[in-house]
């Protein structure tokens, strides 16, 4: 048995093999963040794909934590029906499946959002590099971040009473916790900014609210943006060096999983395995906590290569998965 297909246990959860559907926005929600018959046909597939776990796309823990109208909600005890539904798919299939929590602070993809006399925040008045919305966000003042906290542990809470597996914080790709994260919108001079021990902050606030609310038994992950520009280019903002603290500082307080992708660079580079380079490095300082390299990741020859040198724990396969639902049995017969 290659590697690819050795199992992996996480908190009680037994992952059949290191292959992890990644979270992609189904856009498939209605406009109040409630799952609909779409949602459930968009994940069906992924859940009978034998993968050895599931991610499911980005929840906004608050109305105005949303990046776009149609996105997921998980901010009120009424979409738990729904969401019950959605996590039976999974633990029916038997496949353990996360379900990411997120906010998306002043990254605003859909200016629909913005005509109910709602204006986003950040942690500081400086427009979003990303952001197809023109607009500058208002500095969020101490008493709001305090609030941050809460409303992910009330998510998460939600997210357990749902019956999902465990729970992914988003940390990634330009979102309010990457937005901490990195020196381009991230210009506080309070506990909050400065050095990545205050940038992270918020994050490790954030993750403790979040273990508080699911407990022991569940999985705990975080998606973590580990620079703001992809490897090769020249270091601006976030650098490596900062997710490796971050790392290294989550392998002393009990995180289970660490998922790496791209900060405000995004997740979508050039070649294969465009991440690989940063995977290693930050793997090395997460001591024991299990990784996930994604992004490019198209062949079974470059996901075993990629276990086999040590630079990450399991592999995420969007794109290609999703393109053909049958591909982890067509790389279970290669062997």
């Amino acid at each position: 048995m290659t590697l690819l297909f050795e199992p992996l246990e996480i908190r009680g959860q037994r992952l059949r093999n290191r292959i992890v559907a990644p979270p992609m926005a189904s856009l498939s929600c209605t406009n109040t963040g409630l799952p609909t018959m779409e949602t459930l046909e968009y994940y069906k597939p992924v859940s009978e794909s034998g993968v050895g776990l599931a991610v499911l796309e980005h929840h906004a823990v608050h109305p105005e934590g949303r990046t776009r109208l149609r996105q997921l909600l998980l901010d009120r005890d009424e979409v738990l029906p729904y969401q019950q539904d959605l996590a039976g798919l999974f633990s029916g299939a038997g496949l353990p499946a996360l379900v990411q929590v997120n906010h998306a602070g002043s990254y605003v993809e859909d200016e629909d959002l913005l005509q109910n006399e709602w204006f986003p925040k950040a942690p500081s008045p400086i427009r979003h590099p990303r952001s197809t919305a023109l607009i500058m966000p208002a500095k969020l003042t101490l008493e709001e971040i305090a609030l941050v906290p809460v409303t992910f542990l009330e998510a998460a809470g939600r997210a357990a009473r749902a019956g999902y597996a465990g729970v992914e914080i988003h940390a990634a790709h330009g979102y309010l916790l990457g937005q901490f994260l990195s020196p381009m919108t991230n210009r506080r001079t309070d506990n909050y900014g400065g050095s990545i021990k205050n940038r992270a902050r918020l994050l490790f606030e954030v993750y403790e609210a979040v273990r508080e609310a699911v407990g022991d038994e569940l999985v705990v992950a975080v998606r973590l943006g580990m620079a703001d520009t992809f490897p090769g280019a020249d270091p601006v903002g976030q650098t490596i060096d900062d997710a490796r603290w971050v790392a290294s500082e989550f392998s002393s307080v009990g995180l289970d999983l660490l998922d790496l992708s791209g900060n405000m660079c995004g997740y979508d580079g050039h070649g294969e395995a465009w991440f690989a380079p940063y995977c290693r490095t930050v793997k090395d300082a997460a001591g024991d906590i299990p990784t996930i390299c994604t992004g490019g990741i198209r062949s079974a020859e470059t996901a075993l290569r990629l276990l086999d040198r040590g630079e990450c724990d399991l592999v995420g396969i969007g794109r290609a998965l999703k393109s053909d639902p049958n591909l982890v049995r067509k790389w279970k017969d290669l062997e």
